[in-house]
Parts: C-alpha cells; structure tokens; sequence
C-alpha cells in the first residue's frame, strides 16, 4: 500500500517529480464513468500523457477536497477508494511490476462502485 498512498499523495498535491519517480515509461490510464460520471473515453499511453492529465487533476483537485476513505486490494492489486465532496465515490487500482505503476484502472461508473458507499462513507 505504500506506492498506493505516494501515489494518491503526489498525484493530488501536484509533487510531479514524486509522481513520475513512481510510474513506469509506459504507465497507461484507463478510466470508466460509465456514461454518468466524467472519466476519459480513452485510454491515457505514456508516461508523459499520464504526467499530463494529474497535472491538470492535482490543479482541481487543489480547490477541492478529495479524500481517501480507505485503502484495500481489488483481484489482487492496491486500490484506494475516495470520495469527492459531491459525494462521487471512485476506486483507483495500481498495477505494478518491478516497483514502478505500469497501469491505473479509475471506476468512477456510480453503478459499479455504488456497493462501497454504505461502507465507506460512513
């Protein structure tokens, strides 16, 4: 959990340099909202498109709160689920190899992680 909770530090207070110091040269993005929740439609390649995008997600997320509710593994991979102030639940899942994050799946589909808001909210 511990590349988990430096990644969610780094990519939320904008610490590139921490950010890509844990990510692989070709660390890929996927994210599902689901139609319901904003998330790209395509896969993000590359370390510098994933450097880019919590580029822009740690300036947004500077004026809001997002915070961890609870770290865990999911089909075996360190995951972290958050929450946004509206109440948008999300997981993130880390696959990684070789101490670096080679993938980041983000499950912000509301009907997917609607099961962890009893759990986890409260």
């Amino acid at each position: 959990m511990e590349i988990a909770a430096a990644f969610f530090a780094a990519s939320r207070s904008g610490d590139m340099q921490q950010l890509r110091s844990l990510l692989a040269a070709d660390a890929t993005t996927y994210a599902d909202g689901g139609g319901k929740a904003s998330a790209a439609v395509e896969p993000i390649v590359g370390i510098e498109n994933v450097m880019q995008l919590h580029a822009t997600l740690a300036r947004i997320f500077a004026e809001r709160m997002l915070r961890i509710v609870r770290y865990g593994l999911v089909i075996g991979l360190p995951r972290f689920v958050s929450i946004e102030p509206e109440e948008v639940l999300q997981t993130t899942a880390l696959q990684i190899e070789d101490g670096k994050i080679v993938a980041i799946y983000v499950m912000r589909n509301p009907d997917a992680v609607r099961h962890l808001g009893g759990d986890a909210v409260h």
